[in-house]
């Protein structure tokens, strides 16, 4: 509990200096480089995202889990590492390739192309990066002070850099720049701190983590397509200007989720893995324990978004996006439907080895997300893309729930209610005290 405790008041720290930090650089920006230019930036960001998730291919993911159920077997933590590392180095090198030919051939993303290199260096700090290791091991106040290293060297470079509206790709070179050399940096000390060894696996090691974790690669691949590609789809089918507009009415809601899910996530996830690890009745019960108090605490966090939509927009962005106030109204449910959709999938689903399952449900909801982005954004635009993006990860939700119901288990139920009540006293009695 300490260490939790710990984790979670890092994590919050970081993600308050994450709302803070925009309140000082998004004004200044989008009003120099306005709603087309900050269409770009996004849409280019979304393009680099494939890639990004290539080259993590769901190792992050499947290594935490793997490290967490047993933290201390230190020879077995080397070669998750090795493996992780070198997986991420090969995939990276492809990813390369592929992006050098899709951004060369294709006319659109050819008149972007120095745009889309700045962004695209960022797939270099992907591959760094140790915040998983870091996650396993329950360390997380570190990766705070990481991830916080990232947002100011971000943000006084754009502050610094972007003068002109034709310096908008400034703020998409900052953001590879700063990853890159914090990430160098924390994978530095993780690997003095956990005292990990790298050794080049071999290619049956290599060869077995593909297969391993090609379940979890490819539901990735399933969430990002219908979570992540509303951006790309929308630049796709409709001008610039509109993928600015949605991408200011989302800020908040992300900001949100981030601030409240992602913090707690991150820290909660080892936890229920360990906990899954003493045993299945075991894993379950610290799940249920949590869905009522995290469903609460997202419907709150949902109706502030809806009564602060007006102020936040026109503060932040200006009289120039404020259509997106409509979009972010649209898309303030979310918190609540993915912070669900997390303890349903990520946090029981995956801890009780239905990663079959859990591809299936994203498989399903991926093609449903392609099919609502292709429909609704050519007759709304960019209030069609927040549509797609509530209706899939409601369906997602949903499934999941139905699933686990099908194979018996109960996640939610009022008979858990007054344990669950119990349960988070307790903790927040223990929090305090730590």
């Amino acid at each position: 509990m300490k260490r939790f405790a710990v984790n979670v008041a890092s994590l919050f720290s970081v993600q308050i200096a994450n709302f803070l930090l925009p309140l000082l650089t998004v004004p200044y920006v989008v009003r120099i480089i306005g709603p087309a230019n900050l269409g770009l930036l996004n849409f280019s960001q979304a393009y680099v995202t494939y890639f990004s998730l290539l080259i993590n291919y769901g190792f992050d993911m499947a290594a935490v889990r793997s490290i967490a159920a047993n933290r201390n077997d230190k020879e077995a933590t080397n070669k998750i590492f090795s493996q992780v590392m070198a997986g991420k180095t090969l995939l990276w090198v492809l990813s390369t390739v592929i992006f050098t030919v899709v951004s060369l051939s294709n006319p659109e993303f050819r008149q972007h192309l120095f745009l889309h290199v700045c962004t695209y260096l960022v797939c270099i700090g992907t591959v760094l990066s140790p915040f998983w290791l870091y996650q396993a091991m329950e360390d997380l106040g570190r990766v705070a002070i990481f991830n916080l290293a990232v947002k100011l060297i971000f943000s006084l470079s754009v502050l610094l850099l972007i003068r002109r509206a034709e310096d908008f790709f400034y703020q998409n070179l900052a953001i590879s720049v700063s990853q890159i050399a914090v990430s160098v940096t924390a994978l530095y000390v993780a690997m003095r701190r956990f005292d990990i060894k790298f050794t080049w696996p071999t290619r049956p090691e290599l060869l077995t983590r593909f297969q391993e974790d090609r379940t979890i690669f490819f539901s990735s691949v399933m969430i990002t397509i219908y979570a992540s590609s509303n951006v790309f789809f929308l630049g796709l089918f409709a001008p610039a200007y509109n993928v600015g507009i949605y991408s200011a009415g989302t800020r908040l809601e992300g900001m949100a989720e981030t601030f409240v899910g992602l913090a707690l996530n991150q820290a909660f996830f080892p936890i229920v893995a360990n906990a899954f690890g003493q045993g299945r009745e075991e894993g379950l019960r610290m799940v249920r324990n949590t869905f009522f108090p995290l469903f609460i605490l997202m419907s709150v966090v949902c109706l502030g978004l809806w009564v602060v939509a007006p102020l936040f927009i026109e503060l932040l962005y200006g009289a120039k996006f404020l259509p997106s106030i409509s979009v972010l109204r649209v898309v303030c449910v979310l918190p609540l439907i993915i912070g669900m959709s997390n303890l349903l999938g990520m946090h029981t689903m995956l801890n009780l080895r239905m990663d079959k399952a859990f591809f299936m449900v994203t498989a399903i909801g991926s093609v449903l997300g392609v099919a609502l982005n292709v429909f609704l954004i050519n007759k709304f635009a960019h209030l069609g893309a927040a549509y797609a993006l509530v209706i899939t990860e409601l369906y997602i939700t949903l499934a999941m729930y139905g699933y686990l119901r099908y194979k018996g288990i109960e996640v939610v139920k009022l008979s858990h209610l007054r344990e669950a009540f119990f349960f988070t006293k307790t903790r927040i009695q223990t929090l305090l005290h730590r």
